[in-house]
């Protein structure tokens, strides 16, 4: 029997389900932008030269079928011109002689049209430097908001503003909860417009040393994203001296190189990864502060990260289901709920590095005394294709196991096709030597 769960969809109303709710929130908006990255923008982009076709179509269009193949003809002496000039690198000076008024005129609108583009940018480019601003500012908020319920539960920090009031603002307050409302609002404001860096030292100060820099995400990475994001907004993303420094002292390879008036980029693979560690260092932000405040809560939110790694895994977020697997092992959890995070773990740093990252320390796992739905994985990590499908289809036999969570799930990806072919047929009953299962909690 399988039993649905609409924790997804309501939940008990404390303060802790409400706090999860603002992250589930989050993870939300990161997941819809790294769809975006993976997605849309490549359709986007193979679309690119039907739609300059489309333009050049359009202008040309309106020339007479004669006009037409002598602008053809000019257009491409001009483009060999452009490219002989790109080749030696020397400054762009065009000129093209066009008796024709007609086919003159069409070529400088096309030759317009095509320069304005240029300019700026490519729309991909543009694009995701728009998506890195959006996936930031939405962490700003996600900050903002845990910021608000630590001032809320640690009512004491607001003790020693050196805040004043003045005698008409106290009086539009009505009550003294007013007051601090708006004592809380200036605090948040004032926080907010600090780096980064501020953030994680008020941190450290307001919640009991929980830090960002400390969970297990890949910092080096979200600090500099960061400091490209303000490179995009506030240079365009000229690289200044400010940014070179916050990248010397992260230890970044790239930084040695660099120098004031490069430009940055964002590339497809930057922007994927980047999103992937601030969707994981939203979520476990969340769960280490809820667990911190909220201590009767702390199971909701330990579930919360062993709920996230799979869906994670399912998205192919593999950087972001790592970094909660992580962090759930620092978590008191039952044996079975240990065993799947160890196993989610291997299989997202099998897909980033690769099984040679993994093989060794999965070789060595003693399975023996684990339940078949456990162990079966062993086999699956370490590409045992034929003993891996026979395990598999022995436990969708047995009803421990569905075809639906096979397909969706990427650990078997490796699988999926030996097994498509396996089960047309009957499947055999369970193994006579199975091991028992787990006792857990």
């Amino acid at each position: 029997m399988t039993i649905i769960s609409a924790e997804h969809i309501s939940a008990e109303d404390t303060p802790g389900s409400r706090l999860k709710n603002i992250s589930d929130e989050y993870i939300a908006q990161l997941h819809s932008i790294i769809e975006i990255n993976r997605s849309v923008i490549p359709e986007m982009t193979a679309r690119k030269e039907d739609e300059l076709a489309s333009i050049r179509d359009e202008i040309l269009g309106a020339l007479t079928p004669e006009e037409e193949d002598a602008s053809l003809e000019y257009l491409e002496k001009f483009m060999d011109n452009l490219q002989t000039i790109r080749e030696s690198g020397s400054k762009p000076s065009l000129s093209l002689e066009v008796p024709d008024r007609g086919v003159g005129v069409a070529l400088g609108h096309l030759i317009m049209q095509l320069t304005s583009r240029s300019k700026a940018g490519s729309r991909d480019a543009l694009l995701r430097k728009s998506l890195l601003v959006s996936a930031i500012s939405a962490f700003e908020v996600l900050f903002g908001q845990l910021a608000r319920t630590i001032y809320g539960v640690n009512t004491s920090s607001l003790n020693d503003s050196d805040h004043s009031f003045t005698l008409q603002e106290l009086a539009d307050f009505g009550t003294l909860d007013d007051a601090r409302e708006y004592l809380i609002e200036k605090r948040i404001s004032s926080l907010l417009r600090d780096s980064i860096d501020g953030w994680e030292k008020w941190l450290k100060r307001a919640c009991g040393g929980v830090s960002m820099e400390s969970l297990p995400v890949f910092w080096p990475l979200v600090r500099e994203s960061f400091a490209r994001r303000n490179l995009i907004v506030h240079t365009g993303g000229v690289v200044n001296h400010l940014y070179i420094s916050v990248v010397q002292k992260l230890g970044i390879s790239e930084a040695s190189d660099m120098k004031p008036g490069a430009r940055v980029e964002v590339s497809e693979e930057y922007l994927d990864w980047v999103l992937q560690e601030l969707m994981a260092l939203g979520h476990v932000l969340v769960c280490a502060v809820g667990a911190k405040l909220y201590k009767k809560d702390t199971d909701l939110f330990t579930r919360a990260a062993i709920t996230a790694a799979r869906d994670f895994s399912i998205w192919r977020a593999s950087h972001s289901s790592r970094a909660v697997c992580d962090y759930a092992l620092t978590r008191k959890l039952s044996r079975v709920d240990e065993m799947t995070m160890r196993v989610r773990r291997w299989h997202s740093i099998k897909e980033t590095k690769g099984l040679d990252a993994v093989q060794a320390e999965v070789k060595e796992w003693d399975t023996s005394g684990l339940d078949a739905s456990i162990s079966h994985c062993k086999l699956v990590l370490l590409d045992d294709i034929d003993a891996a499908c026979r395990k598999v289809e022995t436990l969708i036999s047995q009803g421990r196991l569905s075809r639906f969570e096979v397909a969706i799930d990427p650990l078997y990806k490796n699988l999926v096709q030996n097994l498509a072919v396996n089960l047309k047929r009957p499947v055999e009953q369970a193994d006579d030597d199975d091991p028992d299962r787990i006792e857990g909690d």
